[in-house]
């Protein structure tokens, strides 16, 4: 179920629940009129959560300055490049010396790589504490220029370390809302099993708990989907299982067989599988096509205990 159908289909659920909940009761002393009650509170709480556009709000903001200023210390390093050149004017001796600067992280660098641009600041400045002199005499190196290539490399480095702190921040708070939507889902679905056993001589009210028959009733058809089941490499069911779209919000949460459904506009997305006890992976290249399920069938890889 995607995070999106939760605010719609648990409520009908608890709505049912709170219907007939005098015969959960007579089934299991736990079903009490609080229960629905409490079950609502905090699907309403982990909503009310920062979603994930909000949650990165902060990093993309600090991203655009880094942005900046990384390519600050690119234009810096173009510099020390004519420096070097100015040198060593012999074609092989400019090429080793260039490449000891971190010419060869600069293209990464230059696509926003934080780990090439890390790697191209510390070879640049440890160059330039190396050869200073050489620099100075030779290459036509201003005075200067050391202490402002180390600036602009401190700059870059204040910004880097703030931007990865708060996408770190940002993807906890991901993972802290996926861990109370998904503890709602499975105390949901907990309360659908012991429906199908409470009314199973009453096929059209069990069916009234059920999964495909609440999103039916919210979503309507024809929506664009990728869609199919989950087993574990003993070809067992996989449950509970979270799957992502990159780039999007919502998540799926397979059933108790292992199937998941996971409403997604057109286009080309990799599918991220993960949750507890499952080793993480990417199904890449998955190409949803306007109104079109697209199945998407996968095994998972259980973690090592």
């Amino acid at each position: 179920m995607a995070q999106g159908d939760l605010a719609l289909v648990l409520p009908l659920a608890w709505q049912q629940y709170q219907q007939h909940q005098e015969r959960f009761a007579a089934y299991k002393r736990g079903y009490t009129p609080e229960l629905a009650t409490k079950a609502l509170a905090e699907l309403q709480k982990a909503q009310q959560m920062p979603g994930a556009q909000a949650r990165g709000a902060a990093s993309e903001r600090t991203r655009g300055g880094l942005v900046t200023q990384a390519d600050e210390f690119l234009a810096a390093w173009q510099l020390l490049d004519g420096y070097i050149e100015e040198a060593n004017p012999e074609p092989g001796a400019y090429r080793a010396m260039r490449d000891a600067a971190g010419y060869r992280h600069y293209e990464a660098a230059a696509k926003h790589d934080w780990t090439a641009l890390e790697q191209l600041m510390a070879a640049a400045l440890a160059y330039v504490q190396q050869y200073a002199a050489e620099l100075a005499d030779r290459g036509e190196m201003p005075g200067t220029f050391a202490a402002e290539l180390a600036e602009e490399a401190a700059d870059v480095r204040t910004l880097l370390r703030q931007f990865m702190q708060e996408k770190g921040a940002a993807q906890a708070g991901t993972t802290t809302q996926q861990t109370a939507l998904l503890a709602q889902y499975e105390a949901y679905q907990k309360m659908n099993r012991d429906a199908q056993r409470i009314f199973r001589k009453e096929p059209e009210l069990a069916r009234q708990f059920q999964t495909e028959y609440l999103l039916s009733l919210v979503r309507g058809t024809g929506q664009a989907a990728a869609r199919g089941t989950l087993t574990d490499r003993a070809g067992q069911p996989a449950a509970g299982v979270l799957v992502q779209a990159t780039g999007r919000d919502d998540f799926a949460v397979s059933d108790e067989d292992g199937r998941f459904l996971l409403p997604l506009p057109a286009g080309t997305y990799s599918l991220t599988l993960s949750g507890a006890g499952i080793t993480r992976q990417e199904l890449p290249g998955v190409v949803i096509e306007p109104g079109v399920k697209k199945r998407v069938d996968a095994t998972v890889t259980r973690a090592a205990v």
